[in-house]
């Protein structure tokens, strides 16, 4: 039991050194690590010089420094905070200081010190992996929500504007926008270039009324933006300077800015009209468009609003499109937002290792087409569902998304019970085959590929 414990402390230790190298982990926890020590060390020498290291006392008081690092920062920084301790205690034994040199070496003090030290390690290094998965999954649900509400919001523009142009402009913008989601998933995306920028300007002067403007690649790091060149334009615009005051305000405020807003002062008039950045759902930026001609009366809350969802609809494209082009490679068929979902759930399984399943239901019984259909009412909220036809037999693949193996079983059992209830038979009896894929276990789009096959 020992043996396993110290190989677990051993295990946490590596992962929390070699979290030093990346930037997860503050610069700052070393400084701390090794200053908290030192000034709990000088406290008690001000207190009792005779016991500096408080070798006397009923308990280790000294052992809170590296027991608050390890607490705050992990197993990692509290060992190298105890490391000090014995560090400190072994040059003042050899530098013969009155109050600390002995004949041996005080075993049980720092042996134990250094359990407590570990436990507490592995206790807070526990706590803080949990968080992040809850973070991560935060994330992911914060996500969505803000691709639903750009949806939304892209629905109701999109059938407010065909309501009134219809007889002038065949077509709504949302059919126009699928047409760029095409061009963006078929173009590959190489470094400094934005695929589909050109049939991102052309909706954007047919809708918005923008007669110059012009889209920059942009790449933001440590809080500083860096504009790079110019992927796309359209008339005759005005060059973006990196120090414009619209630029920075949009950056800043991580929306578009116009100059018509309270918040420009006209110290340095702009050569630009609007300044829009084009952010994705995850908060990264991917460009930035400068609106330097259009329209006096375009210039309004409706104009500016569809602008910012058809380029927050494009960031989102533009990032998610090397993972839903593997999809899409491994499986033709499969749908556009199970796609999304299932590069998204990849995605996340390989950085945060926060796991998901995928039901595959395949129908090949008397009632194999009325089941399918009445599948899709009782749906969970989360759950995403691809009907599709292999063979001659409907197929519905079930996307759980952070879902543990328990999950798939409930779901199970809930649809199992569903059937007896409603067409007086289970799985066997009615003929329905069923396959699991975990995606801790095996590759899903594998497995999907071969499902799939007719």
């Amino acid at each position: 039991m020992t043996a396993h414990f110290l190989k677990s402390a051993w295990q946490r230790l590596r992962s929390g050194l070699l979290r030093v190298s990346g930037e997860r982990e503050p610069r700052g926890q070393w400084l701390e690590a090794i200053a908290i020590p030192l000034v709990f060390m000088g406290l008690a020498w001000s207190l009792k010089p005779q016991d500096p290291f408080l070798l006397g006392s009923v308990f280790p008081w000294l052992w809170f420094a590296p027991v608050l690092v390890a607490l705050r920062y992990g197993a990692a920084s509290g060992l190298v905070s105890g490391c000090v301790l014995l560090g400190a205690w072994l040059m003042a034994n050899v530098a013969g200081v009155a109050a600390v040199v002995r004949s041996d070496f005080p075993k049980d003090y720092f042996f134990g010190g250094g359990l407590l030290v570990l436990l507490c390690g592995k206790f807070s290094d526990v706590w803080r992996d949990r968080y992040q998965r809850m973070d991560e999954a935060n994330l992911y649900v914060t996500e969505r929500l803000s691709r639903l509400t750009k949806r939304h919001l892209l629905l109701n523009l999109s059938h407010d504007r065909l309501e009134q142009e219809m007889l002038a402009r065949p077509g709504s913008l949302r059919d126009a926008l699928t047409s760029l989601r095409d061009v963006v998933l078929k173009s590959g995306r190489s470094e400094g270039t934005l695929p589909g920028v050109e049939a991102l300007l052309n909706l954007l002067e047919q809708y918005t009324k923008i007669e110059s403007a012009a889209i920059y690649c942009a790449q933001e790091r440590d809080g500083q933006v860096r504009l790079g060149a110019v992927a796309g334009s359209l008339g005759e615009p005005q060059a973006l300077e990196p120090d414009d005051e619209l630029l920075r305000l949009a950056i800043e405020e991580r929306k578009l800015v116009h100059i018509a807003q309270e918040e420009v002062s006209y110290e340095r008039p702009s050569r630009q009209l609007a300044v829009v950045p084009l952010i994705a759902s995850d908060d990264s930026l991917v460009g930035v468009l400068a609106v330097s001609k259009m329209p006096f009366f375009s210039l309004n809350a409706e104009n500016l609003q569809m602008m910012s969802v058809m380029l927050a609809y494009y960031a989102d494209h533009l990032l998610n499109a090397p993972d839903i082009a593997l999809c899409r490679k491994a499986l033709p068929g499969i749908p556009e937002a199970y796609a999304e979902e299932l590069a998204r759930m990849l995605r996340m399984q390989k950085t945060a290792n926060i796991n998901s399943q995928i039901v595959v239901m395949t129908f090949a019984g008397p009632a194999k087409e009325s089941i399918p259909t009445q599948l899709l009412h009782i749906k969970r909220g989360l759950d995403l569902y691809w009907q599709t036809q292999v063979g001659e037999n409907p197929v519905i693949a079930v996307l759980m998304p952070f879902a543990p193996p328990s999950s798939q079983e409930g779901f199970l059992h809930r649809i199992n019970d569903w059937l007896k209830v409603r067409f007086g038979g289970d799985f066997d009896s009615l003929k329905i085959d069923l396959r699991g894929i975990d995606f801790e276990r095996e590759d899903p789009l594998k497995v999907l590929a071969e499902i799939m096959r007719p």
